[in-house]
């Protein structure tokens, strides 16, 4: 699958255990992507690719570029999550 066409088509079906992860993480508050490598375990390629996913799809937002300090907006396995 394209990565345009993975961004656009994220819901709570197609999550992966990567998403999982950060998205549990992001849970507790702002995290930079350095510390989401640390903590889910992920490779850096993997955890930078998913961000860029779940930001598309507009779940977590960058709040601060010089750190790439991101938050949850919205958690699509949440019955509220309208994706």
């Amino acid at each position: 699958m394209a990565i345009a066409d993975e961004r656009t088509q994220m819901n709570v079906d197609n999550l992966r255990p990567a998403d999982e992860a950060i998205l549990d993480q992001l849970h507790s508050g702002r995290v930079t992507k350095g510390a989401l490598v640390d903590w889910t375990g992920y490779s850096r390629n993997t955890v930078y690719h998913r961000l860029e996913v779940l930001e598309a799809a507009g779940y977590v937002d960058c709040v601060h570029e010089g750190t790439r300090l991101f938050e949850l907006v919205e958690d699509p396995r949440t019955p509220s999550a309208s994706r």
